[in-house]
């Protein structure tokens, strides 16, 4: 019984270069482009448009001649379906349709990577798959992410920047991202906060590391080393950037010659890196891979339809995942009410509503309702630009959670760079759901997607400048919020507009 166990596992072995195998994967893989070819699309819009991604046109190609320089041991190998990762790709095809669902871009994208590599694992098994482990993972890099990163790379690029210029004696005070020297005033912006040189440094260093090591351990040291470097760099060159100001009185270093004085510091951080990682380097060794013995079989046909049957289980999955996508409806947005841009007193702003309504009354305070779709053919409510006020112009004193009718509300006091004092309340309705988070928010926004219970969400805020006693200001604005016709501005908008669904 168990010597003929192995002989039937042993049969669904089949080569690399067979027909049924390359026309498998070809039909799995353009089921997988169907189910998420938004998200691809998306992905290279970003890599076209941002600087900062655009080495995701690169990791594809790096990845597949990453496997055509072993080219003796992959032409010879011999695939065996494993059913391992069928419940991980079962999980990202759930991932990639809540993402759909609920407007997360980044997320879908990486849904859409992670499941290919999923099913190419599942294509050709446990043994190939974790020979060729590098050029699989290291298409994540492809995924334009990580700019969730950026404020706190801007806290640690400001901290550097203070600490070497108070160890090098120059007078400094810092207000936040703000750095006041006697000469001028710097921000630490986002283009500042060396993203760029992060993303850039830890897709490089990873490709390094890989192809000058043969020990896991100096692979990993050699990763983090690549992540570390570009951080402690970033605050020197920012240190760099406002000691040059100082000491050629604000004329050096801050116009055009900033940028490339950035570039040019990068560069020669990548060669130190580099060049620091070569005195370490293993000598190259061979790379052979043990390949399963071969095993004569007198039905070529049955050994392939017995290796097929599991990645036939594959189709299903793609299948019923395209047609939930399918059936998620996505309001169309083309002729949108209202979306002229507000001048804000406090900075609100949400781009891209379906309907947008701002206004002031007698006594000051002022209200900003926006009506949107769980998803949109353009714009969603929450997303990075959108903002309950200018982060830039004016800085938090105090945030409280309140509630209104046993309903979460947000109060924020506020205090510009002059003194002045303004708050204002704000609440997050996704159908009968109201938050003040904004993952909450997304969360039901895709669960009311997904269960069809509701197509809109809203974003309510009242605001009131001037008043320096906070419990006045709260006072007022809880009694302009409970007399606010948030419902009513709702109920219109869902009466007289005409919404279409792309489907």
């Amino acid at each position: 019984m168990r010597v003929n166990n192995i002989v039937a596992a042993d049969s669904a072995i089949i080569k690399l270069s067979d027909k049924r195998f390359l026309l498998t994967l070809f039909i799995l893989i353009i089921a997988w482009g169907l189910v998420y070819k938004d998200a691809l699309v998306g992905m290279e819009a970003i890599w076209s448009r941002s600087d900062t991604f655009a080495h995701g046109y690169f990791i594809l190609p790096i990845s597949l001649w990453l496997l055509w320089r072993d080219k003796e041991n992959l032409l010879q190998s011999k695939v065996q379906a494993s059913w391992l990762p069928l419940p991980l790709l079962a999980v990202s095809l759930f991932v990639g349709l809540f993402a759909y669902a609920a407007d997360i871009n980044v997320l879908s994208q990486l849904s859409a990577v992670t499941s290919l590599i999923f099913l190419l694992w599942l294509l050709i098994g446990n043994k190939l798959a974790w020979h060729y482990k590098f050029p699989l993972a290291y298409l994540l890099f492809s995924v334009p992410m990580g700019e969730s990163l950026i404020p706190w790379l801007q806290d640690v690029t400001a901290w550097f920047t203070v600490y070497f210029l108070r160890l090098n004696g120059i007078p400094v005070y810092v207000d936040g991202l703000y750095i006041q020297i006697p000469t001028g005033m710097f921000e630490v912006a986002v283009a500042c906060s060396g993203i760029r040189y992060l993303i850039a440094s830890a897709a490089v260093g990873a490709l390094y590391s890989y192809l000058t090591y043969q020990k896991t351990h100096k692979q990993i040291i050699f990763f983090l080393f690549a992540l570390t470097l570009p951080i402690l760099a970033n605050g020197l060159r920012a240190y760099g950037i406002v000691a040059i100001a100082y000491y050629s009185d604000m004329e050096y270093a801050t116009g055009t010659d900033h940028l490339i004085y950035g570039w040019l510091f990068f560069g020669l951080i990548i060669m130190l890196m580099f060049w620091i990682g070569g005195f370490f380097a293993d000598k190259e060794k061979s790379s052979a891979l043990t390949q399963p013995s071969e095993v004569k079989s007198k039905n070529n046909t049955k050994a392939s339809l017995e290796y097929l049957y599991k990645p036939a289980v594959v189709f299903p999955l793609f299948a019923l995942t395209f047609y939930l996508l399918q059936s998620i409806p996505t309001i169309t947005a083309n002729s949108v009410k209202n979306d002229e841009v507000f001048i804000s007193s406090w900075g609100i702003s949400f781009a891209g509503a379906l309907d947008k309504t701002q206004i002031s009354d007698n006594k000051g305070v002022e209200y900003f309702h926006a009506v949107y779709g769980n998803k949109q053919t353009k714009g969603e409510m929450i997303s990075w630009g959108n903002v309950t006020h200018d982060h830039e112009k004016w800085t938090v004193v105090s945030a409280e959670e309140l509630f209104i009718d046993n309903k979460p509300v947000m109060l924020v006091h506020l205090r510009n760079i002059n003194g002045q004092p303004r708050s204002y309340l704000y609440q997050y309705k996704v159908g009968d759901f109201y938050t003040v988070n904004k993952n909450k928010a997304k969360l039901m926004q895709a669960w009311n997607s997904l269960t069809r219970q509701s197509d809109i969400s809203e974003v309510r805020a009242v605001s009131f400048a001037g008043q320096i006693d906070v419990s006045v200001a709260e006072d007022t604005l809880t009694e302009a919020f409970m007399q606010a016709t948030f419902a009513e501005l709702s109920l219109e908008y869902l009466l007289e507009a005409t919404v279409s669904y792309a489907r």
